[in-house]
């Protein structure tokens, strides 16, 4: 079972870049500065909406237009679902993706002023051979020690992407998996109903 500390640690990660994919294919060309100066883009970009106090349905759909530039949301989903989602119909695939980004938007949009104090300072970056780059970071906090954060791109659809995020050597593709999976037992495997609650939920 997670910690309280732990699932806290997976929401910062989220609330800094959530967009979590698991790929296969062929080595990456992505050079480690290009990785390094996508993630440093992209902190900016995240660091603006916290600054900007952005709250309710407009910081949402901000964050969301965010993920959508910087990420394969629909792959994210899919990963997220685990086997479930090949029990999925075609139409409760597309109604899953609908909800799944409501509650990524809702969820770490609603928690960024939990992490208004906190930045992120990127120190370097290593070759992680078919899975890309990976960029290394620490998130500094005000009073505690720096925490380790690991951000992996890729540039297989032409462009770079982030495709996973270890915190603290935790990946938040898996939490989200975890995450989902509770949640649709919790539902007794009810997939319709389990849709339906994710549109309007923040948490399991």
């Amino acid at each position: 079972m997670m910690s309280t500390g732990m699932t806290r640690r997976a929401a910062v990660a989220a609330a800094f870049g959530c967009a979590v994919l698991t790929q296969a294919g062929g080595a990456a060309a992505l050079s480690m500065d290009a990785a390094q100066e996508f993630v440093t883009g992209l902190i900016t970009e995240l660091r603006v909406l916290v600054q900007n106090n952005r709250s309710g349905a407009d910081g949402a759909a901000e964050f969301l237009a965010l993920l959508e530039r910087k990420s394969a949301l629909d792959p994210v989903g899919r990963f997220a679902m685990g086997r479930a989602w090949r029990e999925m119909d075609e139409t409760q695939q597309t109604a899953y993706q609908t909800a799944f980004r409501s509650y990524i938007s809702r969820t770490y949009q609603n928690r960024f002023s939990e992490y208004a104090g906190e930045d992120i300072t990127i120190f370097g970056a290593t070759d992680a051979g078919q899975k890309g780059v990976l960029v290394k970071s620490h998130l500094v906090r005000p009073s505690s020690e720096p925490v380790d954060v690991e951000w992996l791109v890729d540039d297989r659809s032409g462009a770079p992407l982030l495709s996973d995020i270890l915190f603290e050597g935790v990946s938040l593709a898996i939490t989200l998996r975890e995450t989902f999976g509770g949640m649709l037992e919790k539902r007794n495997g009810d997939i319709n109903q389990f849709i339906a609650d994710l549109g309007t939920s923040s948490g399991a």
